[in-house]
């Protein structure tokens, strides 16, 4: 197998949509929605039956909860950010068959496959979980032409339960 090596430098826009995909595919992401579905359900199924006023509160309360996450989300990732050392320089990720090594300034720590807790893929990032909240986020776009080959051997590496990434 090969190694593959690439430098990350993260974004504001990879950190922002790394917490949108996080966020809604929590509980909570999934509650704020089924919520503001049925606040947007009894404000038109009582609409002429009920005081206007409550239907359009109703509907300023579904568009307030479907909005405050992702305005949140944006303004905790603008100042993370800015105060975080991190994500101001590039991090090095070298990836073959005993792990994943990560390296920052000086320091490089190596996690075996066997230890990551899993591996995801979406349209445009890869995640790479230590635990089941913290992740390495490595946007699609950085990883170029290595998504194949990191692919193949994540898949070599890793139980199938752990492995969440799309073919390409």
């Amino acid at each position: 197998m090969e190694k593959i090596e690439l430098d990350v430098k993260m974004t504001f826009e990879d950190m922002y949509r790394f917490n949108l995909y996080h966020v809604y595919h929590s509980s909570q992401g999934i509650l704020s929605i089924v919520l503001a579905v049925m606040l947007a359900l009894i404000s038109l199924l009582t609409w002429g039956d009920s005081n206007v006023a409550y239907n359009v509160l109703y509907l300023l309360a579904a568009v307030l909860v479907v909005l405050y996450v992702p305005v949140n989300l944006r303004s905790r990732v603008k100042k993370q950010m800015k105060n975080t050392e991190v994500y101001q320089k590039p991090i090095h990720y070298t990836f073959d068959e005993s792990g994943v090594t990560t390296s920052f300034a000086d320091q490089s720590v190596t996690m075996p496959w066997k230890q990551l807790y899993k591996i995801v893929s979406t349209k445009r990032m890869v995640l790479l979980y230590g635990g089941r909240i913290r992740a390495n986020v490595i946007p699609r776009d950085q990883l170029g032409d290595s998504y194949g080959a990191l692919y193949e051997l994540a898949k070599a590496q890793m139980d199938s339960y752990r492995f969440k990434m799309k073919k390409n």
